[in-house]
Formats: structure tokens, sequence, C-alpha cells
């Protein structure tokens, strides 16, 4: 925390705490629907690569949701792409009883949980090759949001996920995809923050083979969903929106201008803010606990005559209370962080309104200080946080903005 004797006044534009998951919510229409969600998608929604056996993501989902009164149903398939799996989504006929089946078991939501690897953009030999599998699992993704409208049904996207055989240039599709899917009118979930090394292969720890996480990166995954995402959309929320209004909120005083509190585990998250000022001080103020991480080697009998699958396994605990800050420190933008260390941007902290992001990775321990687009800087951190307040703490003079928040690594 920044303790100077004079301290800021701030014009907080816009404010972002994104908390990894909700990207959009237009286009949903209350639904009398049951509260049953079905995961629709292959191998990794099907839990494969949970050590722990409780069905990876779409097991820990449900007993995120139980409490909440949901059911979750998992209707997925190892292998499946946006091709595979689209005779899946009702039978012609009689059902095969051999075949998980979306219609059938009449959920009132459906969570598409499909990527770029299998639909085998790592294949694609020439650009080409690759655009046309991109375009393919866009409209193969398009066609699932329409069908399951069609059958009022709201549906909700997953984003693209890691491989360890992406190259750069695998990567660059995959975060091209998700920016494209989250300019659509349909909610999505952003997975790639979540276990992402920042080279597009599973964080270290955090995979079981090269396909598939193992029950720590299932348990990161399952951190991305805003648990109340599904109450939202069964009330007709509107999607929060970037606020257009030229005004801003001027406080003075040592209180904070806006706290947001998590209802549950956060690790992956982004916080933004667009703010001008005056002097040095604090903008917003991160506190919570840091994360230990430990690694194991573990070993699995795979059966078959395939032999043994032997994979590091990471598990994180709390470790000690931290409070991290972003502001202005020595006239220039600087993220001061969890043990103390100050990133500084080199941009000059004045009268013209600068945008600053927080983007923390909990599986990689890494964050990153964007500053009007450009990354400032980056340190090596683990961070469980437990309150957001924007304005810092302790200082005596604030101005601020009207704020949005949203989930997202």
């Amino acid at each position: 925390m920044m303790r100077v004797r004079s301290l800021p006044k701030f014009s907080l534009v816009t404010a972002i705490v994104a908390v990894a998951g909700l990207a959009a919510l237009e286009g949903q229409k209350p639904a009398a629907a049951p509260r049953r969600i079905a995961v629709f998608g292959s191998s990794v929604a099907n839990g494969t690569g949970d050590d722990q056996g409780k069905e990876g993501y779409t097991g820990r989902l449900r007993e995120l949701l139980a409490p909440r009164g949901w059911e979750v149903l998992n209707q997925s398939r190892g292998g499946d792409n946006t091709k595979t799996m689209a005779p899946r989504f009702a039978p012609e006929g009689a059902a095969d009883p051999s075949v998980r089946y979306l219609l059938p078991v009449n959920p009132g939501y459906v969570l598409i949980g499909l990527s770029l690897g299998n639909e085998g953009i790592q294949n694609g030999a020439t650009t080409a090759a690759k655009d046309a599998i991109f375009s393919q699992f866009e409209a193969g993704i398009r066609g699932f949001v329409e069908r399951s409208r069609q059958h009022h049904i709201v549906p909700i996207v997953t984003l693209c996920y890691t491989r360890n055989d992406f190259t750069a240039v695998e990567y660059e599709y995959t975060r091209r995809m998700n920016l494209l899917i989250n300019t659509w009118d349909v909610p999505s979930v952003n997975f790639l923050g979540a276990v992402d090394d920042g080279t597009g292969k599973w964080a270290k720890g955090f995979w079981h083979d090269s396909l598939h996480p193992n029950a720590a990166g299932h348990a990161e995954i399952v951190r991305t969903f805003v648990p109340t995402l599904f109450e939202a959309l069964e009330q007709g929320k509107p999607a929060p929106r970037r606020s257009t209004a030229t005004g801003f909120l001027h406080t003075t005083g040592g209180d904070r201008v806006l706290t947001f509190t998590p209802d549950s585990s956060m690790h992956p998250f982004a916080f933004g803010v667009t703010v001008r000022a005056q002097r040095d001080g604090a903008v917003a103020t991160i506190s919570g606990s840091t994360l230990a991480a430990t690694m194991d080697m573990k070993r699995e009998e795979r059966g078959g005559g395939r032999g043994s699958l032997e994979f590091e396994a990471t598990t994180l605990a709390s470790a000690t209370a931290f409070t991290s800050t972003i502001g202005a420190q020595g006239g220039v933008w600087t993220y001061k962080a969890a043990n103390g260390t100050p990133v500084s941007s080199g941009v000059k902290a004045d009268a013209q309104p600068h945008h600053l992001v927080l983007s923390h990775y909990t599986a990689r321990g890494e964050t990153l200080f964007f500053v009007d687009g450009h990354l400032a800087g980056k340190t090596s951190e683990r961070l469980e946080p437990t309150s957001f307040a924007l304005g810092g703490a302790g200082h005596r003079s604030r101005q601020g903005w009207p704020s949005r928040i949203a989930r997202r690594a």
C-alpha cells in the first residue's frame, strides 16, 4: 500500500473488475425452462485427465451450482468436433442408448464445450487450410447456438483453450476465435485464461497429457464460471455495457469509492480502470491471500497394454495475506505487487485519461500490467483475491466514475 502525505485526485472514467468468465449476456430472454444445464462437448468437457475422478470441470461445476438449485448433466463425448457432435444434438429416429444426446435430457441451458484442437487447426498445412478449419469451427458453433435457441435452450459457449502441440500459429488462431466469439450475442466463459502458459500450451503442473488438463487444471477451469451466471440468464438480465457517459465521479476523503467481494473462490482475474491524476497515490486496491504451489509427480496406469503415464500435478494452498495497489508512484503509473515490488510503466501519470489493466494468471503464476493497451511490465505471483476497491485505502483524496463488473483472466 502506498503511503504518501499528499494524496491524489483521480478521474475514473470507466472501471472493470474481470472475474473469469462472463463475456456477454445480450440476446438472452427470460427462460421458463428447467434449472438443468447440459455440458455438451468433447473430452475435456467429459472430464478426461481428471486424476481425482471428479468428472473434470463438469463435475466441479455440478458441485458449485447444486447448492443454488441447479442440475448439471454431462452430455459430452471424447474426440468430438463441430462435425461429429452435430448428430448428437438430437437422435434421428430411435435413440442409440450408448450415445449422449442433447435434446432428450430436456435441458434449459447448454454449455457448448469444444475447441479448435479437435477441429484440427494444428493439422492445417497452409494458411488457407487453417483459415478453412477456423471458419468451419465458427460456423459449427454458431449452428449449435441457433439450434439451441430454436428449441428454447439458452446457450453458453466456452472459449477455446490450450494444447501442448500448439505452436504460436495455433495460439494466434485460438485467441482470434475467442475474440470473435466475444462479439456474438451469446454468453461465453474464458477457459484459456485459466490454464494458458502464455504460449498456447498448458501451464506447468496443470496438465495430464498433451491434450487434457489434470485435476488441478480442471479445478482452475471451473473457477472461470461466475456462480450467478445462470441466475442472471434465468432472470433475463441485460449484458453489462461500457458506459458512454462523459462525466466522472469525484470524491475526497479516505473512503473507498467502490468495493467488490467475490462470493466464491477467484483465481484468474483482470481489473481495468480509465483514470487521470494530479499527484501520486493509489487508484485501486486488491487484497486477499497469496497462493503457495507445490508440485508432485503422479503415475497412472492406463491399461490396454499402454503402460503408465507420469505427469506433474500442482497443489495450491493459501499462504499469506496481501494488499496490492494500482496507482501513481514517482509520477508514473505503477502496479505495486503483493510482495511490495513496484512494476513501473514509465508512463507519466498526468491529467490525460490513461487506461490501466491488471491481468492475473494464477496457474502460470504471473500478473501482467498494461497501460494504454501496451504491456508495461509483469511480475511472478499467485493470488486469490477476496476484495477489490476503487479509490485505494487510507488516502484522503479520490475521484471516480461509474463501474462495471464481469469475470475474465
